[in-house]
């Protein structure tokens, strides 16, 4: 009976994160970008000329705005671990 559970719960866990992972943004507009714990969202946002969009943030991610592709691609040299398309994200989380 116990496999059975640990087996439902982690279907549910993974199907959301298979839906995600293949999420990488391609048009600009809103992404969710995770950062680690350890930097400040908003530095590496900064530091990549995109704008964080919301007045709360959540411990590793963040709604940011980017304007061009480039711009993806410095997050991700300024530190964010990925981005997902806000979209896909939206169709999860409501």
């Amino acid at each position: 009976m116990r496999l059975e559970v640990a087996i439902l719960f982690f279907s549910m866990l993974v199907a959301p994160l298979a839906h995600l992972s293949g999420s990488v943004p391609e048009r600009v507009g809103l992404v969710v970008m995770i950062v680690p714990p350890w930097s400040d969202a908003s530095v590496v946002a900064e530091d990549a000329g995109a704008q964080l969009i919301g007045p709360t943030r959540a411990p590793f991610g963040q709604l940011v705005s980017i304007d061009n592709m480039a711009q993806a691609e410095q997050l991700e040299k300024a530190g964010a671990w990925f981005l997902l398309d806000a979209e896909k994200v939206e169709s999860i989380c409501g």
